[in-house]
């Protein structure tokens, strides 16, 4: 039986947070949970992957190996509401790790457009990426 996990999460004000399983990853950037015996569908915050490609496969294999049916905190932005597809966006952490970000530091995603509490922290993960020329930076050169 999975415990709740007391993850210290900066949390930003006015948010919601609460723990869930993971059930299925849709894809890189979209999960199935389940909680309290509910399946909900949610998007990820602030990172947008290729459509197709390498660079898709790998976010989706990455996303499955640290996710899939783990228990995870999920944590609301009240800057971000639904998806284009209506599915509710939130930052999903496993302990005290921001997986959100996990995707950009290896280069498989970009920060998406549009505001959200943790912009900067995300570019820096970006731009980290970037300086190390992984997965979409592999072949870029970057200034900085």
């Amino acid at each position: 039986m999975p415990t709740q996990t007391t993850a210290r999460v900066e949390t930003p004000s006015g948010s919601q947070r609460f723990e869930a399983r993971v059930t299925k990853i849709v894809d890189p950037t979209t999960i199935k949970i389940k909680r309290n015996g509910k399946t909900q569908t949610i998007d990820l915050i602030g990172v947008r992957v290729p459509k197709s490609g390498l660079y898709h496969t790998r976010a989706l294999q990455t996303t499955k190996a640290q996710l899939e049916y783990s228990t995870v905190t999920l944590v609301t932005d009240p800057q971000v509401g639904t998806s284009s597809d209506g599915h509710p966006q939130m930052y999903v952490y496993t302990g005290e790790w921001l997986y959100n970000t996990q995707l950009l530091r290896s280069g498989y995603a970009r920060v998406a457009d549009g505001e959200f509490s943790k912009r900067a922290e995300f570019e820096r993960k970006q731009q980290e990426a970037k300086q190390g020329s992984y997965g979409l930076w592999k072949n870029t050169t970057t200034a900085g």
